[in-house]
């Protein structure tokens, strides 16, 4: 699967964009083995340990997040690897490669193509950077002791702030 160009609000057949229409037409499409996009998708250094200074396109993550590829590879003119993470249907591997002669612009990989081919995890592997994960009320507990009964606020572990003694009365001065 390919989106090519950069966002816009129109869009014709030959201009380098793509519109929310093109992002739909391809979620449509169910999932890819491979995603090949121009841009890298918004949020996808959350929860790495690798740091990537892109911003990235919100459109672009919320198609990464329907179709759940298993490679997905933004041409950012940065080489950047992040460890894979899971997508709900298995891992998914994001690769933005460099600029042509300048740095690592090429990767070579090997996938397995069948219907009963199950990934084994592997190493590295993070939580989805792009989905938000669910609020529960019930799992919270308390930052400082990990209590459920109460949260840190009401910690009676939390430790007191000591309040600064004045020495003596400070009166304003009067001219």
């Amino acid at each position: 699967m390919y989106l090519g160009g950069i966002e816009s609000d129109t869009s014709s057949e030959y201009s380098p964009t793509y519109t929310k229409r093109d992002i739909n037409a391809l979620s449509m499409a169910g999932s890819a083995d491979i995603l090949l996009t121009c841009m890298a998708p918004a949020g996808i250094a959350n929860l790495s340990s690798k740091p990537f200074n892109i911003s990235g396109s919100k459109s672009i993550a919320e198609l990464l997040a329907k179709v759940n590829p298993r490679y997905h590879f933004a041409a950012e003119g940065v080489f950047y690897e992040r460890e894979p993470f899971e997508n709900g249907k298995g891992y998914t591997r994001f690769l933005s490669l460099g600029n042509v002669k300048e740095e690592r612009w090429f990767y070579a990989f090997k996938i397995n193509v069948g219907l009963n081919t199950s990934e084994k995890p592997p190493s590295g592997v993070t939580a989805n950077p792009i989905k938000k994960r669910e609020f529960d009320v019930d799992d919270r507990s308390c930052r400082i002791c990990g209590d459920q009964s109460h949260l840190s606020y009401n910690c009676p572990q939390k430790p007191k702030k000591k309040r600064k003694k004045l020495l003596g009365r400070i009166f304003p001065l009067r001219f």
